[in-house]
């Protein structure tokens, strides 16, 4: 079944003035489903919605953000040490996507980076289930999971949802990569049974989404594959990265709270550790950025130290000593670094290990 929304039809939109168009294009909030479905998969794992919610600063008011959604589950995969959120045979490890979108940096277009992106998660996954498909008018980008290793206890309703969630992810490596309107997309498949079911319809109001489908794809003219990448870019790309890129594409605003503190975490993932430094890269005054992290109801010293104790646990997974980590992320020494991560989470770093 193909879903097309008013203003296009398959494989062609229909003219529209800019200004109307960019206002149509606006996600919308997922609401029941999607939250039900995000509801039972922190309950798995034995977190609540509402706890996340409020450990991230996001509102418990029966509706989320797409970019908000991707934040939660970019949080809930560091918890779990597994950013496959325990649906495949084959975990990765937390940092394992920033590991993949750094080796990107020596593509020279969006095609060479979208099939290095392929490459990559499938040497990962230990089989070709991403590729690269360049036709005469489109360039997709397909996700064929039929064959792929999911844990025997993994639902079908919830490895569709996470599917579509790696494909609002793949996109926003290309919004990142590129610039945001250069990221056009043509149309979306699913393999999702229901449009009520899906998380595309509400990143993508006017996109024509196939659901139903035999894979799971992402369909952009052939024009973007020759697309140079974003010389622009200062800070080596990140999953905070994508994000942004994401929120970018989906016209959040761009003063938006949560713009602001995905460009903190940007800045912070590119060793810029001093609050002078962060603003100067931001283009602001120490001031404004105090300011504008206080209407956050943050403040640098809290957006800090919630960075510097994801990345730790990250590298504590990774099996770094704590020497290193402590170098990494800009403590004197150990036991500098000691204290704080006990701090932030009740234990030591080698409780932390000894637990996993």
């Amino acid at each position: 079944m193909l879903y097309c929304l008013d203003s296009f039809t398959l494989g062609q939109s229909k003219s529209v003035p800019e200004s109307s168009f960019l206002s149509q294009q606006h996600p919308q909030s997922i609401h029941d489903h999607g939250l039900t479905m995000l509801t039972s998969i922190l309950a798995a794992a034995g977190l609540s919605l509402p706890v996340v919610l409020a450990d991230l600063g996001l509102q418990d008011n029966g509706s989320l953000s797409i970019v908000d959604f991707l934040r939660i589950l970019e949080s809930f995969s560091i918890e779990l040490r597994d950013e496959s959120l325990h649906m495949s045979k084959r975990p990765l490890l937390p940092g394992t996507n920033d590991h993949v979108l750094a080796n990107l940096s020596r593509c020279e277009t969006l095609l060479d980076a979208l099939q290095q992106l392929a490459s990559s998660y499938n040497f990962i996954h230990g089989g070709a289930y991403n590729r690269v498909e360049v036709k005469d008018r489109e360039v997709v980008y397909v996700i064929d999971d039929h064959d792929f290793p999911y844990l025997d206890d993994s639902s079908s309703e919830h490895i569709r949802f996470n599917l579509e969630c790696v494909l609002l992810y793949v996109h926003g490596v290309i919004c990142s990569l590129s610039h945001p309107q250069q990221a056009d997309l043509i149309k979306v498949q699913s393999r999702i049974p229901s449009k009520q079911q899906s998380l595309l319809l509400a990143a993508f109001p006017n996109l024509p989404i196939r659901h139903t489908a035999s894979c799971y794809a992402l369909h952009y003219p052939v024009e973007l594959a020759k697309i140079k990448l974003c010389s622009e870019q200062n800070i080596p790309l990140t999953s905070a990265q994508v994000y942004s890129g994401l929120q970018q594409y989906l016209l959040v605003e761009p003063d938006s709270h949560e713009n602001l503190l995905t460009k903190v975490r940007s800045a912070l993932k590119a060793g810029l550790h001093s609050q002078e430094a962060v603003a100067d890269c931001l283009g602001c005054s120490v001031a404004t950025l105090r300011r504008k992290l206080a209407d956050c109801n943050s403040s640098f010293r809290k957006a800090r130290e919630k960075f510097l104790n994801q990345e730790a646990k990250i590298l504590l997974s990774q099996q770094m000593n704590l020497d290193d980590i402590a170098h990494k992320l800009g403590f004197s020494d150990s036991r500098s670094f000691n204290r704080a991560f006990k701090a932030w989470n009740g234990m030591t770093p080698r409780d932390f290990v000894d637990n996993q």
